[in-house]
């Protein structure tokens, strides 16, 4: 998806107002993860050495899903919502914005926005595009599809939305990255929490990924994600589940468990626990399965006894 399409997203829905739902739009820093990156006694981030392993996964992963997440939401609020709809229904609450042409004459979509206000309560949105030469009517497809429930306000709602990147492929290849990425979020004053699955996602020409990212955060820091995807990690032909629970309090200290799960690996049960302190270094480790020598004790940990990632987090990742 092009800044192009997700700009004219932004300038739709901030333009329909309360008419429109603007209130029930989630800002990008209600829906991202804060897990801490630093502090007095972090080490050089230069040194790979001074990273604990599941702190450093954890980082890796989040920083990933925000990056998407704020791909689509914070561009809402970046762009000035000055655009007027092309069409609007003001009694049926509906509107849209576009097609509008891409950035260049090599482009080969237009791109648009649906957005509406329904009799229940709620609000649906979409992006679209349309390639060249065709029409809304007979040619308009989705890339982005959101939902937001009713009773929504600027200090609690929740939604989803589903970003179809293998449709914006299909259409323009220079977008090339496939399958799709689904999220379903709730916030309030206290916090937020979300559960990300993404689909054969990837991009075009490497390996594809199908995995589930539920998290819950504080607004003051602390917060646990479960994280999951499958993996033949043996190349024999069958996946392995492989799983990662972190949890972690406002100041960075935390605790990571991972196991693997079904597959056909040669052990019956793998598993592996890390702590990290305020400077994000190894505290603690302990494995099943002699990967790395054992580390510390775990009295020193911020989290006592090992949990792991719920069954019902990772289900849509296998």
């Amino acid at each position: 998806m092009s800044l192009l399409l997700l700009s004219l997203f932004a300038c739709g829905l901030r333009d329909a107002g309360s008419e429109f739902g603007e209130d029930a739009i989630p800002q990008e820093d209600q829906l991202l993860v804060n897990l801490p990156e630093a502090s007095d006694a972090a080490k050089s981030p230069e040194d790979p050495e001074a990273w604990a392993i599941y702190y450093e996964q954890t980082r890796e992963i989040t920083t990933s899903v925000n990056g998407v997440i704020k791909f689509v939401l914070g561009t809402t609020w970046l762009v000035v919502s000055t655009q007027e709809p092309t069409w609007a229904d003001e009694e049926a609450h509906k509107a849209m914005w576009g097609p509008y042409e891409g950035e260049s004459a090599l482009d080969p979509v237009s791109t648009g926005v649906y957005a509406q206000k329904n009799d229940d309560g709620t609000y649906t949105w979409s992006v679209f595009q349309v390639p060249n030469g065709g029409t809304v009517e007979e040619d308009a497809v989705n890339i982005v599809v959101g939902n937001v429930d009713a009773g929504a306000t600027r200090e609690a709602a929740s939604g989803a939305f589903t970003i179809d990147f293998t449709a914006a492929n299909a259409l323009d290849p220079a977008q090339n990255l496939v399958g799709t990425f689904n999220t379903e979020y709730a916030y309030d004053a206290e916090g937020v929490s979300a559960l990300v699955t993404t689909e054969n996602y990837g991009f075009e020409d490497f390996p594809h990924w199908n995995a589930a990212y539920d998290y819950d955060e504080a607004y003051e820091g602390g917060g646990e994600m479960d994280f999951a995807y499958a993996s033949d990690l043996n190349a024999s032909g069958v996946e392995e589940i492989v799983t990662h629970k972190s949890r972690w309090d406002a100041d960075g200290q935390g605790r990571g468990d991972a196991t693997v799960l079904d597959g056909d690996l040669s052990v019956e049960s793998v598993t592996a626990s890390e702590c990290w302190g305020t400077d994000f270094h190894t505290s603690y480790w302990v494995d099943n399965f002699d990967l790395y020598d054992d580390v510390g004790v775990e009295s020193d940990c911020a989290y006592i006894g090992a949990s792991y990632a719920d069954e019902a987090s990772f289900s849509s990742a296998d």
